[in-house]
C-alpha cells in the first residue's frame, strides 16, 4: 500500500512537471510573438518617420507662416524616435499623430499647397504608412490580449505566477472601424 501511494505521487510529480514545463514554454513563445508583432509596430513607426521630413520641408516652403506647426511636427518625431520602451512609445506616437493632424488641418487652408501633386504624393505615402501602423498594432493588441488571457486561466496561472511572466499592460487605443 505504502509503494502504490509513493508511486502515485511521483506520477503525479512528472505529470505537473511536464505540464509545467509545456505551459511555461507556451508562455514564452507567446511572449516571443508580442515582441515580434512589437518589433512590427516599430518598423511602421520608423516607415511613418522618414516620411515627415518631406511632409516638413513641404510645409515650410509652401506655407512658412505655419512654422510653429511645422517645428511641432519635427519635434514629436524626434522624441518618438529617442523614447524607449513599449507605452512611452505608444504615448509618443499619439502626440506624433496629433501634430501631424494639426499640421494637415493648416495645410488645408492653402488650396493651392493642399491641390499639389508634391503634397498629395506625401499624404499617399502618409496615409500607406498609416495603415501599416494600424494593422501592426491590432497585430500587437491581439499578441497581449492572448497572453493576458492564458496568464489568467488555471492552470497558467499558478505557472504564470511561478515563472514570474506577468500581465503585459501596454496597448494600444483603438479605434472601432480601424484595420
Amino acid at each position: 500500500m505504502r509503494i502504490g501511494l509513493i508511486l502515485l505521487l511521483v506520477v503525479i510529480v512528472l505529470i505537473s512537471a511536464v505540464q509545467y514545463k509545456g505551459i511555461r514554454k507556451s508562455l514564452s513563445a507567446e511572449r516571443e510573438e508580442i515582441h515580434s508583432a512589437w518589433a512590427q509596430v516599430e518598423a511602421a513607426f520608423d516607415e511613418r518617420a522618414a516620411i515627415i521630413p518631406d511632409l516638413v520641408r513641404l510645409a515650410d516652403t509652401a506655407v512658412p507662416q505655419e512654422i510653429a506647426t511645422t517645428r511641432a511636427v519635427s519635434a514629436k518625431r524626434d522624441a518618438l524616435a529617442a523614447v524607449r520602451g513599449v507605452q512611452p512609445k505608444i504615448d509618443a506616437n499619439s502626440r506624433l499623430d496629433e501634430a501631424i493632424a494639426r499640421l494637415m488641418l493648416c495645410i488645408e487652408n492653402y488650396p493651392k499647397v493642399d491641390r499639389s501633386k508634391p503634397y498629395n504624393a506625401i499624404l499617399e505615402q502618409l496615409k500607406e504608412a498609416d495603415y501599416h501602423i494600424a494593422l501592426a498594432r491590432r497585430k500587437y493588441n491581439e499578441a497581449v490580449e492572448r497572453y493576458n488571457t492564458r496568464i489568467a486561466l488555471f492552470p497558467n496561472n499558478v505557472v504564470a505566477s511561478l515563472a514570474r511572466f506577468g500581465k503585459i499592460d501596454a496597448y494600444f487605443l483603438t479605434v472601432p472601424g480601424a484595420p
